[in-house]
């Protein structure tokens, strides 16, 4: 049967508004908690991700508990910290299973996700907050935020409808990075991007250890790129925009949402080029929202947020919050007690349901909810302090 929970998640935001706002919701009892196991990077290269993740974590298991969502149970994190090392996810996400959970998280990114995936095979349901996993159709891991393919797409649509043809790319080594790579080579032979010219004029890879990337920059500067596309996530992106500065290689730069972090960004200010660019959600733009579901769940979040005196949150604090509410629409579902096929099945089976990140159907769009209909190419302006919307939704020039 599909759920369809718009309502759920207006009563779940009211809940968590009230919370903020100090109203008091009805007491939970003293049932055991439901234990929900989280792996995210609380340190290594995404800790500034994980903790992201983890405060919303805290701020919406504070919230249910005290709304009594869950009709007098209450639920509880187990948050643990993989250093942002896929080995360590297994183990330790191999542990929580010891637990029989039937909800799990894995912070990401999408190399740990991978390593984890192999455990799933009869459960529990793990939500992968990394776009670039392509969980299978029916299968127990689902992934949040966009399809890396839908996020490349809309990038490559922006820059051909800018006329910028001539593509400078450079990426990792690592297994994220191979997926870009495999991604925008199918992109690159697309017929529209084949009749409008584009081409990758230079292709480069680097160690993302590697403390300098100027020769990579300076052989794509020699190419002519108008456009830089880097995939890199984390302490990385900051190694080549150090790098495009120091060669002087003045074009858009189109680099991962993951790095939609305040925090971040400010960390990038003595070398920000001209223009950063993102395909981003709606919800840091949300101005630019038409749905009025949608824009209701981001503005209601963000006083969520404002009220409580939490940090400003980016991009990592939103791709964890709509996976919590559809968790919590299975549990109210099934119940406390749900099997990990029941609390996979309510999520395959919901559909126009209206969270942050835009109105999910995992019918249409099986393990994620979401297509390219809710990416928009956003510039970081360092003087606004805030995200700028450079396309409408799905790439098109505003």
């Amino acid at each position: 049967m599909a759920v369809s929970n718009h309502l759920s998640h207006r009563v779940l935001l009211c809940g968590v508004l009230a919370l903020a706002l100090g109203i008091a919701g009805r007491p939970a009892t003293a049932a055991d908690p439901i234990e929900i196991y989280a792996v995210l990077p609380m340190t290594g290269a995404l800790a500034f991700a994980g903790r992201e993740e983890s405060e919303a974590l805290q701020l919406f298991e504070a919230a249910v508990n005290k709304s009594g969502e869950l009709k007098g149970h209450t639920i509880k994190f187990v948050i643990t910290d993989d250093q942002t090392n896929p080995q360590t996810a297994v183990l330790l996400m191999t542990q929580a299973l010891a637990h029989h959970p039937s909800i799990v998280i894995d912070g990401g990114p999408a190399t740990t996700c991978r390593a984890t995936a192999g455990l799933l095979a009869n459960g529990p349901v793990e939500y992968c907050l990394s776009p670039a996993i392509h969980p299978q159709p029916g299968s127990y891991q689902f992934s949040s935020l966009y399809s890396s393919n839908d996020i490349f797409g809309v990038q490559m649509r922006y820059l051909r409808e800018r006329g910028l043809k001539k593509i400078g790319v450079l990426n990792g080594t690592d297994a994220s990075s191979q997926d870009s790579d495999t991604l925008l080579a199918e992109l690159i032979k697309s017929p529209e991007n084949v009749a409008a010219g584009m081409t990758f004029v230079a292709y480069e890879h680097f160690n993302l250890s590697d403390i300098t990337v100027r020769a990579q920059l300076t052989r794509i500067k020699s190419a002519g790129a108008q456009a830089l596309i880097t995939t890199t996530v984390g302490t990385s992106t900051g190694t080549v925009l150090r790098g495009v500065q120091e060669v002087g290689l003045d074009v858009p730069v189109l680099t991962s949402a993951a790095n939609m972090s305040y925090p971040q960004l400010e960390s990038y200010k003595d070398f920000m080029p001209k223009e950063l660019l993102f395909s981003g959600p709606p919800a840091l733009v949300p101005d630019q929202i038409a749905d009025r579901g949608v824009k209701r769940a981001v503005l209601d979040y963000l006083q969520i947020y404002k009220t409580a005196g939490a940090a400003r949150p980016g991009i990592n604090s939103f791709v964890t919050w709509d996976p919590l509410g559809l968790m919590l629409v299975a549990l109210k579902n099934r119940g406390a007690d749900a099997t990990s096929s029941q609390v996979r099945d309510v999520l395959a089976t919901t559909r126009n349901w209206s969270g942050i990140l835009g109105r999910y159907d995992f019918v249409k769009s099986p393990q994620r909810g979401l297509d390219n209909s809710w990416v928009i190419i956003e510039r970081w302006d360092p003087v606004k302090d805030g995200f700028v919307a450079m396309s409408k939704p799905g790439g098109a020039l505003k």
